[in-house]
């Protein structure tokens, strides 16, 4: 065999491989121009590698334009892999990692992007298909660069085929719903249902008969005709089980029987149900301290965190932050035809913040300031926070609120000089103690963070 043979075959069998792998494939160069996509791409898009295939994604990207966003265009900016969703103009949800391929110089060659189709294919019988594309293209979207949250998608992508029990901890508003919600569209039961119930939010009388259904007559006020639950409902399906830890020990061990033998009984019912279930399960709470006391059954714990997955506070992924201000801030101008825009030094504040409430105490604040702003520049007079009367003891010593006002002072000029050299002119100081000091707020970050390096500083 000739060495031109030889290149035939190698450029046949690359081209086999990249219209034959089951994700998507985008490429672009260091400018943001396509190279080309693969077939699986223009499968589950509806575009052409004909039709993007030289052209800008600065000029696809854009509200009723081909694309909602870019994770290359993110890519590109932050220098560090991205994954983020977006939705198209041909009415697909997908959810893409984009990743750089620098050159000897250092500098952006190329941007590799796999991306998953998260489109809902049946919609629920309870709403319409415009009101389920509406709700599929306005929200429920990723945003991150940080390694703890990217690490915790890998795991929900690997597993979201695989139809083991999931179980997703972390605090209240770090995104569970919509980890939740993006392995169900990710897996080989996308085509069923998916359903959600917050075992807190339904009174303990009534959680049974929503979660197993009942039979005519089982209790006063009981549809004559019965009603199926939420299990019987989602077969075939997924089953999102939010705040798990507040289900009633005497419904665990009905749980447990779900999970164990596959079926159960409606309330008041005799007639064994069937059913093919996923489950998800989800808590704010560490189910393993509360199956230690006593409080949370021991083998329905160990039953469920067959997969554990934990997403981290935004406190632990302050780099997400940024990107996260820039997403709400798109979105709430979009929705309130705005064009507003959050200062730089405004930016620096809210990344220092200890954001008790994660994503979305920061989507709200965002869009609190969107709609209460009278420019369109929003500064940080305007967005000074207001005292939580709930912190009482945990509120800020004023040495931990003077030390978080001198690293926004010592990140900027940092931005504004560039060296450590400038940045003592600027301010003032040696540049030993500036040194010092940016070196230290690049350890805390990195702890925050729990991550090899602090962009910030980088």
């Amino acid at each position: 065999m000739n060495r031109e043979t030889a290149r035939t075959m190698d450029k046949e069998l690359l081209e086999l491989v990249f219209d034959n792998v089951e994700n998507g494939i985008y490429i672009v160069d260091g400018q943001g121009v396509t190279v080309g996509v693969n077939r699986t791409f223009e499968e589950m898009s509806g575009f052409s590698n004909a039709e993007l295939a030289g052209r800008s994604l600065y000029d696809l990207v854009g509200p009723d334009n081909y694309f909602s966003g870019s994770a290359s265009l993110l890519v590109l900016e932050r220098k560090t892999p991205v994954t983020a969703t977006y939705s198209t103009r041909t009415n697909r949800k997908l959810l893409v990692k984009g990743k750089p391929i620098f050159d000897d110089q250092g500098a952006i060659r190329y941007v590799i992007n796999t991306i998953w189709d998260l489109t809902v294919v049946n919609y629920n019988r309870e709403i319409d298909a415009d009101t389920a594309r509406e709700r599929l293209l306005r929200a429920e979207d990723i945003v991150t660069c940080s390694l703890p949250m990217t690490h915790a998608i890998d795991l929900a992508l690997r597993v979201a085929n695989t139809g083991s029990t999931i179980l997703l901890s972390g605090e209240s508003g770090v995104g569970k719903s919509l980890i939740a919600r993006m392995i169900h569209r990710t897996s080989d039961r996308k085509d069923k249902p998916f359903l959600q119930i917050n075992c807190g939010a339904i009174p303990e009388s009534l959680i049974e008969s929503e979660l197993f259904g009942y039979e005519s007559g089982a209790f006063t006020g009981a549809d004559r005709r019965g009603k199926a639950g939420l299990f019987e409902t989602a077969n075939g399906g997924t089953v999102f089980l939010d705040e798990i830890s507040e289900l009633p020990l005497h419904l665990q061990s009905r749980l447990l029987g779900v999970i164990q033998d596959k079926e159960f009984f409606r309330v008041g019912g005799r007639e064994v149900t069937a059913v093919d279930v996923r489950l998800i399960a989800a808590s704010n709470k560490d189910l393993a301290a509360l199956a230690a006391a006593g409080k949370f059954r021991e083998d329905l714990y160990y039953r469920l965190n067959v997969v554990p997955i934990r997403l981290p506070a935004l406190r632990e992924r302050r780099e997400d932050i940024p990107l996260l201000i820039r997403y709400f801030t798109d979105r709430f101008n979009r929705k309130y035809q705005t064009y507003k825009e959050l200062s730089r030094e405004l930016v620096d504040d809210l990344a220092v913040r200890p954001w008790k409430g994660n994503v979305r105490e920061l989507e709200n604040l965002v869009e609190r300031l969107i709609v209460t702003s009278p420019e369109e520049t929003i500064t940080r007079e305007v967005a000074a926070p207001t005292p939580d009367p709930r912190d009482g003891q945990n509120s800020l010593s004023l040495k931990e609120m003077l030390s978080e006002q001198e690293q926004r002072i010592l990140l900027q000029a940092l931005r504004q000089c560039g060296t450590t050299r400038r940045v003592a002119e600027a301010l003032g100081i040696s540049q030993a103690s500036a040194a010092r000091k940016l070196k230290e707020i690049r350890a805390r970050q990195r702890d925050a963070a729990g991550m090899g390096n602090a962009r910030e500083i980088a």
